[in-house]
């Protein structure tokens, strides 16, 4: 049975709105503004028409060459029917075609739908129900897994069968090439819609459910842009590195978006690839990047191994937690970095440049972004005083329009634009520091603590380059803490001495693991959160005693 594609407006996401007095108030201080991701390339075209925009590998395109591209990308997708609130979903590797097309499709006033390249056909099932495209973009294969054709099968399932197809580097029955699409001879200008409608539909990558479509207008998209751009204090003169994918926020934030506001340049990486990464940064001179915490730990030791000092000048890292030492070995490479909160939903709660205090940026996770506001509450939803760790609340200019399915909105959201993070912190002055989350929450025996505390301290030791803390269910306490570790390089450490380092550090005995398992590594979601419902279903039966010795996973 066929099914009509999606066409998103404002109307299509059912959820509570910011109030109209926060909104009037960000565009008073300037926070958001009626500019449209549409005019994105065209506008930056005209400003630094010679400037470097991209590169990947050997190929460098300049913003005259991107904006023609672009163009030329826009007249094909208006000449096979595309129109604004269309959706177009693209699933591919860091490619330069990649970053043109999705750009050509923000210009006809589409809705970008990016897919992370490492899901598979579970995850593709439940995105493609949900925003039913009329254009999909991806190579024919990638590290072994055909793209192409399982899209072929899923959309034929789905009753989506007419739906245009665009293939990269490669051919394919029944898909136009990417070559084709860029050598199209009409341009299209840039689309006139609303700031407040639908530009963008990113996935939370989910550490325990499906994904989530979550959707950004115009508005709050380039509030975010804009925010950072400030905070960096970025311009034409900046370069981003960016391993990330370019459908997670992260990399569509730092190579898209930002670097089209300032002129700045974009260098693609395919893979995370550490001496890879130090030569690019070397080579290009890269200035800023972002990433999850073990690209900024990876980094460091690649540059250490070859003696490099490299010219970054800001490194954010989130996503999972960052260990003082980690940051301390950064800033000895020319890596300074700073710990920062957000999510898809509002990616930008807090930030930090290089000229804040290292204890800062190391030992919190950032102050509040301008016109961000945060709130911290109890299990009744009472706000705490500063100091008291509780649920965090957060909203501001950049907080997305909601999410694709009400259901979820009516959780997450209320009606003064608040928006629940699940995240546990604490609030001290105008700085964030993350405890936990609030399932990360062990109930031993009616005591609550976070697993946040115990993994810091883990961390903390030499020897340990990684660590997670689940609780086990047990049949007298309800639940007790197991710890997977990952030891650092060629580092041993007997589970004897682990114990004995956190009490060393104060770590009331009742909070100890009564198990260590230890593992090569822990399962990431693509923004570099840990999947403990994975780390959950390796555990057997709880032990009875205080630890179990010699515990592998």
């Amino acid at each position: 049975m066929s099914r009509e594609p999606l066409r998103l407006d404002a109307a299509s996401v059912v959820a509570p709105q910011v109030p109209v007095r926060l909104r009037q108030d960000y565009a008073r201080r300037g926070y958001t503004t009626d500019q449209l991701v549409t005019t994105l390339v065209e506008r930056a075209a005209r400003l630094w028409p010679a400037k470097a925009a991209l590169v990947d590998q050997d190929r460098q395109l300049s913003y005259q060459q991107l904006g023609d591209l672009v163009s030329r990308a826009a007249g094909w997708l208006s000449a096979a029917g595309l129109l604004p609130g269309d959706v177009v979903l693209w699933q591919t590797p860091n490619w330069w075609e990649a970053q043109v097309l999705a750009l050509a499709s923000w210009q006809v006033g589409a809705v970008s739908a990016p897919v992370v390249p490492f899901y598979r056909e579970r995850e593709l099932r439940q995105i493609l129900e949900q925003v039913r495209p009329s254009v999909v973009i991806a190579p024919v294969t990638h590290r072994g897994f055909a793209h192409a054709e399982a899209l072929d099968d899923l959309l034929d399932a789905a009753g989506l069968g007419a739906v245009r197809r665009i293939v990269l580097r490669g051919d394919r029955r029944g898909w136009t090439t990417a070559d084709e699409v860029l050598s199209h001879p009409q341009s299209a200008p840039a689309a006139v819609t609303s700031p407040d409608a639908p530009c963008l539909v990113l996935f939370t990558s989910g550490t325990t459910s499906a994904p989530k479509g979550a959707v950004h207008s115009s508005r709050t998209l380039l509030a975010e842009s804009r925010q950072l751009v400030d905070a960096w204090g970025l311009s034409y003169e900046d370069t981003a590195y960016m391993a990330a994918p370019l459908q997670h926020i992260t990399g569509l934030l730092n190579a898209m978006t930002m670097p089209a506001l300032v002129g700045a340049r974009a260098v693609l990486a395919e893979r995370w690839d550490p001496p890879q990464a130090v030569r690019d940064v070397l080579r290009h001179r890269v200035t800023y990047s972002a990433g999850a915490t073990v690209f900024l730990h990876e980094l460091t030791e690649a540059a250490s191994a070859v003696g490099a000092r490299l010219p970054l000048r800001m490194f954010a890292c989130g996503g999972a937690p960052v260990p003082r030492s980690v940051m301390e070995r950064s800033e000895e490479r020319g890596i300074p970095a700073a710990r920062v909160y957000g999510m898809t939903e509002l990616p930008t709660v807090t930030v930090m440049n290089a000229s804040s205090p290292f204890p800062q940026r190391a030992e919190t996770d950032g102050a509040l972004a301008p016109g961000v506001e945060l709130k911290v509450v109890d299990e009744d939803g009472t706000e705490l005083p500063p100091g008291r760790a509780g649920e965090l609340l957060v909203r501001g200019p950049e907080r997305m329009i909601g999410y694709l399915d009400a259901p979820s909105n009516d959780a997450a959201l209320d009606a003064d634009g608040w928006f629940r993070t699940g995240d546990v912190g604490v609030l001290g002055g105008q700085h964030v520091t993350i405890t936990g989350r609030l399932k990360d929450i062990i109930n031993r025996g009616g005591e609550k603590f976070s697993t946040r505390e115990i993994e810091d301290l883990l961390t903390a030791h030499s020897a340990v380059r990684a660590a997670a803390v689940v609780p086990a269910q047990h049949g007298r306490l309800g639940e007790v803490p197991v710890a997977f570790v990952v030891l650092d390089g060629d580092a041993s450490i007997s589970i004897e001495d682990l114990q004995a380092h956190l009490l060393s550090q104060g770590l009331a005995r009742q909070k100890t693991p009564v198990d260590y398992q230890f593992v090569e590594g822990l399962p990431m979601t693509p923004s570099g959160k840990i999947k403990k419902f994975e780390l959950t279903r390796l555990l057997g039966e709880p032990p009875t005693s205080a630890y179990q010795q010699g515990s592998t996973a």
